[in-house]
């Protein structure tokens, strides 16, 4: 039996209507993800995102975590250029 590692990441955004684009967003890689070695779930809560990870070992849960987490700034900048220029 494989014991997979695991953590959770909550995000809190300014608004829930921030979070539910970022959420939106970034949902299509979760899809991408269940055929390797790590899994995410990605969750809304109000103003908060909730990201769920498991993995197979503890490197490829660091690697999961960082590049949704390189993932989620590059998109909280697009965001916010965007709503800069309305």
């Amino acid at each position: 039996m494989i014991e997979w590692a695991s953590a959770s990441i909550r995000i809190t955004f300014p608004s829930a209507n921030e979070a539910e684009i970022i959420r939106k967003s970034i949902e299509p890689e979760t899809v991408a993800t269940l055929r390797y070695r790590s899994k995410v779930k990605v969750l809304r809560d109000g103003e908060s995102i909730l990201l769920k990870f498991e993995a197979k070992d503890t490197t490829a849960l660091r690697a999961s975590i960082n590049s949704y987490l390189s993932w989620l700034i590059s998109l909280v900048n697009i965001y916010n250029f965007l709503e800069s220029q309305k």
